[in-house]
Parts: C-alpha cells; sequence; structure tokens
C-alpha cells in the first residue's frame, strides 16, 4: 500500500503497549503509523461530505483500547469522543486505564506509577517511560477529546444495545484474528453481523466505517459501499460509507 498522510517514518516508540499505555494480556497492540493512516483517510472522507470535526470515534471490538487511545492521542484535536466496547469484561478494565491517558488526570496518574517503579527498581526502561509520558502531556494540551466511554456488549449479538453510539462519525476496528484473539461471541458470520448491528446508528451522510481484518476475512455488505480497500502485510483493510 501507499501511505498518503503518513508517508514519512518516524519514531512510534513511546506508543509502545506496557511503556505508558497499560498492556492487556491476551491481545494484541497495532500499527500506529497504519492507524494513524487510517483515522486520516477517514477524516478527508468526513471532510469531503462537508462534515467539520471534532468526532466521535468508536471501536466496537476494542480490547484493551490500544487502538482507540494511541488514535486519541495522535488525533486528539480531530476527535471529541471516544467509545470502546467489547465482548470481554475483564479486558474492558485495562480499556478504560488506557482511555483514562487522554485526560490529564489519567496521565498523571499513570506518571506516578512510573515515578515509584522508577524509585524502587532504577530501570531506564521505566526512565524511557516517564519521558514519553511528558511527550503525550503535550498531546493532551492540544487534544479536543472531552468524553470517553467503555461498555461489555457483543457486537455480533443482533440484540446488543449501541444507543450510547448513535450518532458516531467514525467507526474504525480492527477485526480478532490470528492465535491472540478470536471471535468470542455465537455468530457464523460476524463480520456481516458486525457491519448489520453498525448501520442503524450512523447517519450514511455524516459517517464512515474503517475494518481492519486478516486478508481471509470477506469484508463486504449489502447496506455498505466499500469506497477504498488496501492490503498491508497479512492485513487488509476497507473503508466503508453506509448506505
Amino acid at each position: 500500500m501507499e501511505y498518503i498522510y503518513e508517508s514519512a517514518q518516524r519514531s512510534y516508540e513511546d506508543f509502545a503497549s506496557g511503556r505508558v499505555l497499560y498492556n492487556a494480556k491476551g491481545t494484541t497492540s497495532f500499527p500506529v503509523r497504519l492507524a494513524s493512516e487510517i483515522v486520516q483517510r477517514c477524516f478527508h472522507i468526513l471532510e469531503e461530505k462537508g462534515v467539520e470535526g471534532p468526532y466521535t470515534l468508536y471501536d466496537p471490538c476494542c480490547g484493551g483500547g490500544y487502538l482507540l487511545t494511541v488514535t486519541g492521542l495522535l488525533h486528539g484535536l480531530r476527535i471529541r469522543r471516544v467509545v470502546g466496547s467489547d465482548i470481554d469484561a475483564e479486558v474492558l478494565n485495562i480499556a478504560g486505564k488506557n482511555l483514562s491517558l487522554l485526560r490529564e488526570e489519567g496521565l498523571e496518574q499513570r506518571a506516578e506509577q512510573l515515578k515509584e517503579l522508577l524509585e524502587l527498581y532504577h530501570k531506564p526502561s521505566h526512565e524511557e517511560a516517564l519521558q514519553s509520558a511528558v511527550r503525550f502531556r503535550e498531546l493532551n494540551r492540544q487534544s479536543s477529546v472531552k468524553e470517553m466511554e467503555c461498555f461489555q456488549g457483543d457486537i455480533t449479538d443482533p440484540h446488543v444495545s449501541l444507543n450510547s453510539c448513535k450518532g458516531t462519525h467514525i467507526v474504525m476496528t480492527d477485526l480478532p484474528y490470528g492465535d491472540l484473539v478470536s471471535w468470542g461471541g455465537e455468530s457464523k458470520e460476524p463480520v456481516q453481523a458486525l457491519l448489520d448491528a453498525l448501520h442503524p446508528i450512523l447517519d450514511p451522510a455524516r459517517s464512515v466505517v474503517a475494518v481492519i481484518s486478516d486478508k481471509g476475512q470477506k469484508l463486504k455488505h449489502d447496506q455498505f459501499k466499500r469506497v477504498q480497500h488496501f492490503k498491508v502485510g497479512k492485513r487488509q483493510v476497507a473503508l466503508f460509507e453506509p448506505l
């Protein structure tokens, strides 16, 4: 694939899972450069529709909230509300902690934890993490993020309640695949079920959906128009507009 917005290589080590961001056991992180590229493509699609930010961002398979938090840190100026849901109630505890890093008090609490670890163990990694937290503080000072929410829900369940997500502008989600993470619901066609559940909460004139999966998934749906599709490594990415 060709990077349009993140064309220049740069270091994203500040965003390493377990450094400042909390690590959720049994979940995966996500390439930061790719996350930034995808959300900026979503911004562009919305702007072409005449929809100006800041936007509401929702991840219905959020796991530990890594993708949401990284996106909120990098592009907080263009995001107002961040929402995550997952079928796994335990992992949502970590998601909540990660999303708290988008607020001054949450980041300060994490910095205090890192200071205590540094005083106890004197590890260079803790000093480096503290420096990353300082840089995150600068990002947050430019942020428009005002609301964060996590809730338990199986996005493949036809009865899942998404009332709090109505009016979402951007859905961006990395579908479960691989050895660490798998679908937890009972749907035999989880991608179709996911898009079925999302369609009623989206305004076709004011929303876009970005779905990331392995190359074996069929990313299509009768109620969505696929406007972009590209592959990178073992992943494929599809951007949809609801019909």
